[in-house]
């Protein structure tokens, strides 16, 4: 009995310090910007076009 609780703390003592570890690296993590990419907005504007002429499509 004296065994099982021994390796449950050990376990949960182990999972307990991964997450806090987690947390604390994901909030000390400084995030890049994003920066466009060189056709992104070539793709956008003609995502953008399509809908339109999708929208104002006449032959109902």
């Amino acid at each position: 009995m004296t065994l099982w609780v021994f390796l449950a703390l050990v376990i949960g003592g182990i999972l307990l310090f991964g997450v806090l570890y987690e947390s604390i690296s994901r909030r000390s993590k400084r995030r890049v910007p994003v920066k466009p990419g060189k056709y992104d907005q070539t793709y956008t504007e003609q995502l953008l076009q399509d809908t339109r002429d999708t929208i104002n499509r006449t032959d109902v």
